[in-house]
Formats: structure tokens, sequence, C-alpha cells
């Protein structure tokens, strides 16, 4: 008898320590092909490199990290196929680097949960739900554009945006913050596949305004840049923040604007940033994936960062990590340090403001804080 509780508790054993060596499994949905395929490949890199990072100092909490992937395409059908997916798999958390039309289709696939981690700045969770933005929504990237039009004597704005969903909330969110503050817009719209931009970028021009701000993501950004550039127009040119980055600027460096800004995280010019850890965060990110990867990290990267950082906080810090109300109660309690440090809340699931975004401007081959508008 002695023989067989000896085998019994040693099996027992066995088997506990197999299930403490199972590995947490991330689930991760973007778009990394399509038009927009360059939003998804960047971040799904950067959660690769978490990925890598961790399990090479030994894991979380001696388990190795797993992530699983899936390309929706941005395709809200395939947007749902994946979460559907990754729900099966059992993943701890869902990373959802997609468009705000396919987020969307995915929300109501997690009233039960697991949690999903979105950067879609045009996508309001509601505080109910188990959705957590990690990036400013796209009124607060608005707002934070408003700051510096303001500081630059702007009254009069042109606005080109997207016919797709994304393309609905930022107009509606230029709508609300721009002519109370007495900013004159004037807008028009694009389809996203649209190979030309020069009618729409005509018409808007045509009452002499201070600043063109173009809300596109993607290859449509690129399309716009270079109808400005064929038309001969100097005023002022703000982007996105999907295209602050190396990737756009090697796409329309032969026909770059003379005054080239964008709406960027205070990640992209770290002398921005002032708490000292957010700091040391970006400064090691950018070091270690540059030797990791081979290529300077943008701010597509550094948002997959704030994701996966923020997946990192809950494996680390959730007794079991596939609870999810245990997830959504330590992501509302619990400040989350990364590059920027994300503060969510039981009344809010929007983890940055206004104050974490900057107008950059892309100049000597990096982007830096912008410069006055001339």
């Amino acid at each position: 008898m002695k023989r067989i509780a000896t085998i019994v508790l040693a099996s027992f054993l066995l088997a506990g320590g197999a299930n403490a060596a199972e590995p947490l499994v991330v689930g991760i949905i973007t778009p990394n092909t399509g038009p927009v395929a360059t939003v998804g490949v960047r971040q799904l890199s950067a959660v690769q490199w978490w990925q890598h990072d961790v399990n090479s100092k030994g894991g979380i909490r001696g388990r190795q990290v797993e992530i699983e992937t899936c390309d929706d395409q941005a395709n809200p059908e395939r947007a749902v196929s994946c979460t559907r997916d990754l729900i099966g798999k059992g993943v701890s958390v869902i990373i959802n680097g997609s468009l705000t039309g396919a987020v969307r289709a995915t929300i109501p696939l997690i009233k039960d949960g697991p949690v999903m981690l979105i950067a879609s700045p045009a996508i309001v969770p509601d505080p109910s739900t188990f959705a957590f933005q990690a990036t400013p929504t796209d009124l607060e990237v608005t707002r934070a554009l408003l700051a510096f039009l303001e500081a630059n004597k702007v009254k009069r704005l042109a606005m080109i945006a997207a016919t797709d969903a994304t393309g609905e909330v930022g107009v509606a969110d230029a709508q609300q913050v721009f002519p109370p503050a007495g900013i004159e817009l004037a807008l028009t719209r694009i389809d996203l596949r649209a190979n030309d931009a020069s009618i729409q970028l005509a018409n808007v021009v045509k009452n002499n305004p201070q600043a063109l701000y173009s809300s596109y993501s993607g290859a449509g950004a690129a399309t716009v840049v270079k109808s400005y550039t064929n038309l001969g127009l100097t005023v002022p040119l703000i982007v996105s923040n999907a295209n602050v980055s190396d990737a756009f600027i090697a796409v329309v460096k032969d026909d770059m604007p003379p005054q080239l800004r964008g709406m960027g995280l205070l990640t992209v010019a770290p002398d921005l940033l002032k708490d000292p850890v957010n700091k040391a965060r970006i400064e090691y990110f950018d070091k270690s994936y540059a030797a990791w990867k081979g290529e300077r990290a943008d701010q597509l990267n550094q948002l997959g960062l704030l994701l996966a950082d923020t997946a990192d906080a809950v494996l680390r810090g959730v007794d079991n990590p596939n609870d999810p109300k245990a997830v959504r109660s330590f992501l509302e309690h619990t400040p989350i340090k990364s590059a920027l440090t994300l503060n969510f809340s039981p009344d809010s699931h929007i983890g940055l403001k206004a104050d974490s975004m900057a107008v950059v401007q892309y100049k000597d081959g990096r982007w830096t804080k912008a410069d006055p508008l001339k």
C-alpha cells in the first residue's frame, strides 16, 4: 500500500508539474494581408518580439508564452471567424489589432470573455464589456490635434477622410471638436481603395485652409500624399497616427510634402516622455527590437508594445488569467506601466487620453516634435 501511495503521489506531482509547464496562450487578430496589411504586420511583429523577449528570460511564472495568430484581412466576417477560433482554443487574452469594422464585429462574441485588447481608435468600449481600448480614441486624437491647431492660430482646416467605418467616426469627431472651437472645417471623402485623390483635394483646398488633415490609414494615405504633390500643394499636411512610420515614409519618399506632420504617440519622440519608467521602457524596446528584427521600430510597433505589455501585466498579475472577470477587475484597478501608462477604470475601458498624443514632424530622418506651422 505504501508503494502504491508513493506512486500515486509521484504521479500527482508530475501531473501538477506538467500543468505548471503549460504555456500561457495569447491570441492576436491582425490584418496581415490586404490593403491595410502594414497596420497588422507591424503590430504583430512587436507582439512577437515581446514573446521572444519574455521567453528568453524564462517566461512568466516559469511558463512560456505562446501566441495564436489569425489574419482577418480587416474583414468583419473573417474577424468573427478568428475570434471564435481563438475562444475555442482557450486563449487567456485576445489582442485585436484590426480596423474598426472588423473589431466591432468581434465584440459581441466576447460577452462572457475572454478580455479583448483593442487598438482601433474609433472604438469606444462599453465598460460593462470585456473589451479594453489600449490607445487614445479618435476623439482624444482629434482633441490633441485641436490643441496644436489652436497653438498655431489655425482658423481654417481642410480634412480628407475615408468612406469606411473608421472614416465615419473620424468625421463625426472632427465635426464635434473643430467648429465649436471656432475652426472652419472643409471636408471631403474618398474610398479607401481609390488610387487618386486629386479631385477631392482640389475641392477641399478652395478656401485656402491653413492646414490639411488626412485621417486615412494604410495604402489610401499614400494616395493622398501623391495626389497632394501632383497638385503642387504647399499647405501643411498632417497625417493620421497610423502613418507615423518609416514604412510610410518609404512609400511616399518620392512625393514628400514640404511640411509633413503626423499625429503621434509621445513614444515616437521619447524626449517628450516625462515618466522615467515609460522612457526606459520605450528605449529598451526600440534598442532590443532593432537588434532582434534588424529594423527600426515605428509607431505601429510601439502600439503593439502597449498591447503586449497590457497582456503581460495580466499574465503576471492575475492568479488565473483564464478567468475573464478576474482579468477585467485587474485591468480596471491596476495602472499598466509600459512606454505609456494606461489607466482603465470600472467606468472607462479607455487607457490613454489626449495628453498621450502630440503632433510630430518627419525631419532629418526621424519623427520629432513638430515645429510651429508656417
